[in-house]
């Protein structure tokens, strides 16, 4: 049947927008600039198109068990960014929040018209392929193909700690999917695997202790959850008895043990801890974390934490708490932690209720996302967030209320 010109159009728009959200992975690897064109884009092809279209989505999108709370979530952090005030970032800053939720809203929307899961499996082995060619450019050439240097690839900051919180969830689930699915050709199954590899690779490159941990966590738990019924016992201590001898030895040669950092976070979270105590219900709000966390930090309120070797930390300047909990609490409050938590379980029942096809590898998620919250990212950093979206929507897409699910 042909289309009417405007359905062209808007079968256009919907193909511009999943395109651009599949090329977000990608974006992170490129940086900042690179990410947030790229989810303007995708948010505005989705806005012109329910223009034309003449459609309200949101009534019919309020029943996905992914956007009310995701919604809560946001109106936490804009209710207490107006009851604290903003700090040093500014007002902006954390209104512009919204942007990731209707990133969410415009690609779980679409997803009724599109395979948007489809589009974002090849967006994610992009983004991971784009993080090899260019850390492979940067150790060979001195910088990568954006003429950016060999240092920001090496350590925790700037293009490593963006890689390595992309590989992290990537390398278990696409290993996860690729040895579960037994439905796969042996050809998609060693592609799979492959990138799953190329992953793992990379997230060892990045040196990033809690990254490596959630990534193996995240892969033990899934393969653990399946041994007997998908892939034969032997085959699995086999592999995750490789995942952690890989990791162990990488972690010896490269230094990895050492505790120091550890002991930097244990006093991050005593003045985090007080932050909350003395704002429980909505925190202090995020773009003022690191003002109010000076100023305890300054006051001398805290002690110090003195570690075993006798050396002291009470570091004052901090970027965040380096722990998700805390981290939301201190910023958002009791209030942020349980409409998170509620987007979390609500995410996680979707990943269990659907466990057919690319879907194994999502049992990953839930793992991988706590264990590095335990000590590593910001989840209110603006390209985490953008990471945390993309794979919301790769579970939320193509909800229905009773899906049917693979049996074996």
């Amino acid at each position: 049947m042909r289309l009417s010109s405007k359905d062209l159009w808007l079968h256009r728009l919907d193909k511009f927008s999943v395109l651009t959200a599949a090329c977000i992975p990608t974006g992170l690897v490129i940086g900042n600039l690179g990410f947030e064109l790229l989810v303007g884009f995708s948010i505005l092809g989705w806005f012109v198109r329910c223009g034309v279209a003449k459609e309200n989505p949101f009534s019919n999108l309020a029943h996905h068990p992914l956007v009310l709370p995701w919604v809560a979530w946001y109106a936490i952090i804009v209710l207490s960014l107006f009851l604290n005030g903003p700090g040093n970032k500014g007002w902006a800053h954390d209104l512009a929040f919204i942007r990731f939720v209707l990133l969410g809203l415009s690609l779980l929307d679409i997803s009724k018209r599109l395979p948007v899961a489809k589009y974002l499996l090849y967006g994610m082995a992009a983004g991971v392929a784009w993080a090899a060619i260019n850390t492979i450019s940067a150790y060979t050439l001195g910088q990568d193909f954006l003429g950016k240097p060999l240092i920001r690839y090496i350590g925790k900051q700037k293009e490593a700690s963006r890689i390595a919180g992309l590989t992290s969830y990537a390398a278990a689930f696409f290993l996860a999917w690729g040895i579960l699915d037994n439905k796969l050709s042996s050809k998609h199954k060693r592609l799979i695997i492959a990138i799953g590899i190329i992953a793992f690779i990379q997230l060892l490159q990045a040196q990033c202790r809690t990254a490596i941990l959630a990534s193996a966590g995240g892969l033990l738990f899934s393969l653990t959850l399946f041994v007997r019924k998908r892939v034969p016992v032997r085959g699995v201590v086999a592999f995750l008895a490789c995942v952690i001898i890989t990791v162990g030895l990488f972690f010896q040669f490269k230094h990895l043990w050492s505790l120091e950092s550890i002991y930097d976070r244990i006093y991050f979270w005593k003045v985090s801890w007080v932050m909350w105590l003395d704002n429980p219900i909505l925190g202090v709000s995020v773009s003022a974390f690191q003002d109010v966390y000076r100023e305890i930090a300054s006051s001398g309120k805290i002690s110090a934490f003195i570690a075993p070797t006798k050396q002291v930390f009470n570091y004052v300047d901090v970027m965040h708490a380096h722990n998700i909990i805390l981290m939301l609490a201190a910023s958002t409050g009791l209030l942020g932690v349980l409409s998170f938590f509620w987007l979390f379980v609500n995410g996680t029942r979707l990943v269990f209720k659907n466990m057919g096809g690319f879907r194994l590898g999502l049992t990953t998620w839930p793992v991988v996302l706590l264990i590095n919250g335990i000590t590593g990212f910001n989840i209110y950093h603006s390209w985490y967030q953008a990471l945390v979206a993309v794979w919301l929507i790769l579970i939320g897409a193509g909800y229905v209320a009773n899906p049917r699910t693979t049996a074996d």
